[in-house]
């Protein structure tokens, strides 16, 4: 059976990813947390039998995230789950696997068998941590210390694990010597989330400008240096303006090629949309396991901010957002537009720069290479020299 929908005379395609919900439990208490805590927890046989449904209806290949409330209280349940998607879905022809796994925690859990196992099942990690100390406690509660440790710790097995941002319109000001801190904590890979849902004053949105130009001259310092850094924020607008990734019509991917599995099998657009039931889309183990209905047209075209904004191809609004805050899933949230409007505006002004930053290093490496080859004859001609000497002799 396939989970495919017909809408509007057009076949939709089907989930390529879904947000496996491990329990609803958590051990912090975030005060911008987005989802409400119950005692639920997956048991690994329910875990098995949601899985088992999702290849009835993806056989191709899944992209499996553990989510929570905290899934490392349970991490023989996020293992032996991983290693039975792996069951399910086997490597293709050419021995790439067609499951994937990537796991979100708080980051104050750490046991190294844990982590290798993880990391033989390829998982990718990503730990929410808000920058430094004083960022970080303003809304999250947990010992910090034990969470930076617990970070370089798991460097050690996972160097290309990732961080998560989120920042407030009171913390933004603090955004880029966060992203410097992460960075030097050896994290390679950061992303970010502004909690929307908080007063974005027309001063905290000019605060992210700067703050954004200040990321920008650091990561320009790190590339001239042959320094990694991944800043997704920074990173995908530049593509996006420079015609190297297509311009995204869509807002995200929630409900339409992504969905989020309670433990009892609820489904929902995305992780977001699960705090409100009133996005519930069906269950899995029903004989229709889901209606997409409306996730399934929403796009920027259907907002009309395809055709009258200047900054669409950029956006990452999220619809989810613009219900909780307009009561709207198709109505854009003002400072949201913002928000995206200012990371559009910086790719734009910086393009040059990274242009030419690009060329330099391409020149560099192709007078490097010339270098070499010249050397190379060099010694070709004086070994060449070396034989003829000699015959005469």
């Amino acid at each position: 059976m396939s989970n495919e929908e017909v809408v509007g005379g057009k076949t939709k395609d089907e989930i390529k990813s879904i947000d496996l919900f491990v329990t609803e439990q958590c051990n912090m208490h975030c005060d911008y947390c987005f989802h409400p805590k119950t005692e639920a927890v997956l048991s690994v046989e329910h875990g098995k039998k949601i899985l088992a449904r999702m290849k009835e209806l993806s056989p191709q290949g899944l992209q499996i995230t553990f989510f929570g409330g905290e899934p490392l209280l349970y991490p023989q349940t996020v293992i032996e789950l991983a290693q039975y998607a792996r069951e399910l879905w086997p490597p293709d022809k050419e021995g790439r696997h067609t499951s994937t796994f990537s796991i979100s925690t708080n980051g104050m859990f750490f046991d190294e068998g844990v982590f290798k196992k993880f990391a033989e099942l390829g998982m990718a990690v990503q730990v929410s941590c808000d920058g430094d100390e004083i960022t970080h406690t303003e809304y999250r509660h947990g010992d910090y210390k034990r969470i930076i440790e617990n970070i370089k710790s798991i460097l050690a097995i996972k160097p290309d694990m990732s961080v998560r941002m989120t920042f407030t319109p009171k913390t933004v000001g603090r955004l880029a010597i966060n992203v410097q801190y992460l960075h030097e904590l050896g994290i390679t890979k950061i992303m970010h989330h502004a909690v929307m849902e908080q007063d974005w004053t027309e001063e905290a949105v000019e605060q992210y400008r700067y703050q954004l130009a200040q990321i920008y001259h650091y990561r320009r310092y790190c590339k001239r240096q042959g320094l990694p850094l991944e800043i997704a924020f920074i990173d995908k607008p530049l593509r996006i303006v420079n015609d190297e990734t297509p311009p995204e019509k869509e807002y995200c991917q929630a409900g339409k090629t992504y969905i989020a599995i309670l433990d009892n099998g609820d489904v929902y657009p995305c992780h977001r949309a699960a705090s409100a039931r009133i996005f519930k889309l069906g269950n899995i183990f029903h004989e229709r396991p889901f209606i997409r209905g409306i996730f399934l047209n929403i796009d920027k075209e259907y907002t009309g901010c395809w055709k009258n904004c200047p900054h669409a191809r950029t956006c990452h609004s999220c619809v989810i957002t613009h219900y909780k805050v307009n009561q709207e899933l198709t109505v854009p949230i003002t400072k949201y537009c913002r928000i995206c409007a200012v990371e559009s505006e910086q790719a734009l002004g910086f393009l040059p720069v990274e242009l030419a930053d690009r060329r330099e290093r391409m020149l560099y490496k192709v007078g490097k290479v010339l270098v070499d080859v010249a050397k190379q004859n060099e010694e070709i001609l004086e070994a060449l020299k070396g034989k003829g000497d000699h015959a005469e002799r």
